[in-house]
């Protein structure tokens, strides 16, 4: 705490402050829970293998680092670990065992194999929250069936209900969904075991399944579960998008035919009684939204009805709104490199990116001795090994 507020409330420091995340998570949905337990206060260690994380590779690169890996890695402290060799193992397990938490997305049983399993840690450090994250759970028929977001997607009846609602082939989404989610389903996971285990003094073992996790969040599931039937609201699936005059486009929130008139009448068109066929109309509307130079003058035109209506605008023009630069979304962990920001402000705690993701092994020495209070000759012997590179 370091100063007050007019309202006297006291100003805090980062919420997780002083938790140690071990971070032995790939790709995206264990490395963006990471990224978010980071931005709230938490020092994650990110651990890789010598051949390090598969995202690295993907451009641009700014400083050597892939923007997709810095996005999901950013403020994380970064040292690469061979866990397949025996002292590598040695290693994990004793920086596990001087940590709050633990979070992996390996295939069940595999860390198991290296003694990093759960049980095998919780055995010795009972206060551990050990997070696992995968396709289809610990245990059951599906536990070892390969769980990459777009397999889950297809397994999990995202794409097939996309497909059949809209009436088009099935294909796959641009966004990994199941790994998003299910990111942000083992953050909320995490931080209530930490608070459960400040009130019992244990920890316990997560496990998080992707499958679970888009399920969760399919606001459709259970309706689908009780027969999606013809007679339905809220479809925001198809909610039209229209081109301005200028090549822009607009999104139209509720049904544009529904209020015909007002919709004519706002965009200078001219009356017509009746009302023609709903493709009718919409074709009328489309016709007059498309001699619309702009969308500021859309908008002008609109100023005075209730019809619902925004830009279709991509991330970079987002990021020169007056919206983005005032709430100052993106942070420049490297020059050349911008990330957004944490979701989520507190007026009172310090939540955000600190830092650059890590290169390679950049923190490998200093974390060895800041955690295991490792000298120069022992650090030398496990790179003497191929423990650490």
């Amino acid at each position: 705490m370091t100063s007050s507020d007019p309202a006297g409330h006291p100003q805090l420091g980062p919420p997780l402050a002083g938790i140690r995340v071990l971070d032995l998570s790939q790709v995206m949905s264990g490395p963006l829970c990471g990224r978010a337990l980071a931005d709230l206060g938490a020092e994650v260690i990110k651990v890789e293998s010598p051949a390090g994380d598969i995202t690295r590779t993907v451009p641009p690169f700014v400083d050597g680092n892939g923007l997709y890996f810095t996005h999901v890695n950013a403020g994380k402290r970064g040292i690469t670990v061979d866990v397949r060799n025996a002292e590598g193992a040695a290693l994990v397990r004793r920086m596990a065992l001087q940590s709050d938490v633990v979070l992996e997305n390996f295939r069940p049983g595999v860390l198991e194999r290296r003694g990093l399993g759960a049980d095998q840690l919780l055995a010795e450090h009972p206060r551990l929250v050990y997070c696992s994250i995968s396709g289809w759970g610990q245990q059951g028929p599906w536990a070892q069936r390969r769980a990459y977001a777009p397999l889950v997607h297809a397994q999990a009846g995202r794409i097939e209900l996309t497909s059949r609602l809209r009436g088009e082939p099935p294909r796959q989404e641009v966004h990994v969904h199941a790994d998003i989610y299910t990111s942000f389903m083992a953050v909320s996971a995490i931080l209530a075991a930490i608070v459960q285990r400040e009130r019992t003094g244990f920890g316990q073992h997560l496990d998080v399944a992707m499958g679970d996790a888009l399920l969760y969040t399919d606001e459709w599931a259970s309706t689908d579960l009780a027969g999606y039937g013809p007679d339905r609201v809220m479809d925001i699936w198809n909610h039209v998008i229209l081109p301005l005059a200028d090549g822009s486009s607009v999104t139209l929130v509720g049904s544009p035919v529904r209020m015909f008139d007002r919709w004519v009448a706002a965009l200078g068109g001219t009356a017509i009684d009746p009302t023609p066929s709903d493709d009718d109309a919409l074709a009328i509307i489309t016709t007059l939204v498309a001699q619309v130079p702009d969308y500021q003058t859309f908008e002008t035109l609109l100023e005075n009805e209730p019809m619902l209506v925004a830009e279709v605008r991509s991330v970079a023009e987002l990021a020169e709104t007056d919206w983005a630069i005032e709430r100052n979304v993106f942070a420049e962990v490297h020059p050349g490199a911008r990330v957004p920001r944490a979701p989520f402000r507190s007026r009172h705690a310090t939540i955000g990116v600190t830092a650059d993701a890590p290169h390679p092994g950049e923190h490998t020495d200093s974390v060895l001795r800041s955690v295991l209070g490792l000298d120069d000759a022992a650090i030398a012997h496990l790179r003497s090994t191929g423990a650490v590179r």
